[in-house]
């Protein structure tokens, strides 16, 4: 008995002792939860926080308005390429009657991004090619059979459960990140201007007004702004039917644009004060467009 009881009093006084002194260091580092799992989520926070800042530090706001400027009116005379998303029916008819408005001298490459299964903008697309070939100073320009038209896979489609949206969407930014970032700098397109090296990217400026397919369009550039890297200019016209408020895709975009153009007021010094303070750089109040 007193044997025993030695044992019990030996082993009480081992349980007493901490818990690495017990057991080996591996084994006490796999009983202590969520530290591989700690690790993993600091390091996820710390790259989440670069992007962040880097990403503040790129957003048209932060940039001056008055040097953009000055830069570009220096280009004046400087050929540009422009890409233009048709967002079908009254979001394709209204672009292209902006771009009709384009000096082709200026902009001899035109890129035209549209939905996938959308045959009506591709179609109004080549039209509108015949028209400017055919009134282009610029008789090399070989007509509508030159145009180079893109389609992208839909955001999302009209009447798409919510549920099923982010697999589209995730469909449609690996798509133009693809096309519209990746591509491009692996194969630049050549430059209008002869004697000019090729252009690493899709277009100098991208005109949008149309639905939800533009914001896998401007993540795509701004994998690029991010890297560092040369990008399009991105300038988004909301539509004319929005009278009195923006479209969700246009609340979404509108930090991340290059120009913010609003049609309405349809005289923009009438635009009321208080909408203008709170409107951001790069809003601009351009009265009716189309």
């Amino acid at each position: 008995m007193e044997e025993i009881a030695a044992k019990y009093q030996a082993g009480k006084l081992y349980l007493q002792r901490p818990l690495h002194q017990m057991l080996p260091a591996s084994v006490v580092l796999d009983l202590v939860p969520g530290l591989r799992s700690f690790r993993l989520v600091l390091c996820l926070f710390a790259i989440a926080a670069i992007l962040l800042l880097r990403l503040s530090s790129i957003l048209p706001s932060r940039k001056s308005r008055g040097a953009r400027r000055s830069r570009e009116q220096a280009k004046t005379s400087v050929q540009h390429s422009v890409a233009v998303f048709l967002g079908s029916g009254g979001h394709t008819a209204e672009l292209l009657q902006l771009l009709s408005a384009l000096p082709t001298d200026r902009y001899p490459q035109r890129i035209y991004l549209v939905s996938s299964g959308d045959r009506f903008s591709v179609d109004k697309a080549k039209d509108l090619e015949r028209r400017l070939c055919s009134t282009s100073p610029d008789k090399r320009q070989d007509g509508p059979s030159s145009a180079k038209v893109i389609q992208i896979p839909r955001a999302r489609r009209v009447g798409q459960s919510l549920l099923t949206t982010p697999l589209t969407l995730a469909r449609s930014v690996a798509f133009c990140a693809d096309h519209l970032a990746l591509r491009p700098l692996l194969r630049p397109f050549p430059s209008s201007q002869k004697g000019r090296p090729a252009k690493p990217i899709l277009a100098d400026l991208i005109l949008m007004n149309g639905p939800a397919t533009c914001v896998p369009i401007v993540v795509a550039v701004y994998l690029l702004r991010i890297l560092g890297l040369r990008s399009p200019k991105l300038i988004y016209v909301e539509s004319f039917a929005r009278v009195k408020s923006s479209s969700l895709t246009a609340k979404l975009i509108r930090p991340f644009v290059d120009r913010f153009l609003l049609q309405w007021p349809r005289d923009p010094s009438e635009a009321q004060p208080e909408i203008k303070t709170k409107a951001t750089s790069n809003t601009i109040f351009s009265g009716w467009l189309v």
